[in-house]
């Protein structure tokens, strides 16, 4: 910066010069601005594409991590859904996996056969005995037999 003079002080360097030195000030301070914006772009510019890069790297892998989350849930659902069905004896999963008009399903009402042990099957009967039985009080308290 230039060391403050004024024509008073220095009365025989003239106005021009007064004014010369003004003009120059002036466009002194618009090159610093420009060069402070400069700078302060050089500066920050390399941080802020780090940030934004590392930014996207973790909402990328986040994405992608959420992704295959999604996707490993919902196969494991459908497998869930089918055994489930399969088992539980649902209509459209007999015809698919068990009837004999399905394709390639002997492996399949083999490893069912397999699956259906006399331990299971009193299992189920004893259920189903369970059952009867509850609907034989209610049936008897729907006649009103509170015995």
């Amino acid at each position: 910066m230039i060391s403050p003079i004024t024509q008073t002080q220095h009365p025989l360097l003239g106005g021009e010069y007064f004014a010369a030195r003004e003009a120059a000030a002036r466009f002194l301070a618009h090159r610093q601005e420009e060069h402070a914006e400069h700078l302060a772009e050089e500066i920050t510019k390399p941080v802020l594409d780090t940030v934004k890069e590392r930014v996207w790297d973790v909402f990328r892998d986040w994405l992608l991590s959420d992704t295959e989350y999604n996707v490993q849930m919902t196969m494991a659902r459908m497998v869930e859904d089918s055994v489930k069905a399969l088992i539980g004896g649902d209509k459209w999963a007999n015809v698919k996996y068990i009837s004999p008009e399905g394709y390639r399903t002997e492996k399949v009402r083999e490893t069912l056969a397999k699956l259906y042990t006399d331990e299971i099957k009193d299992r189920r009967i004893a259920d189903l005995e369970k059952e009867v039985d509850h609907l034989k009080q209610s049936l008897r308290w729907a006649r009103g037999d509170y015995s």
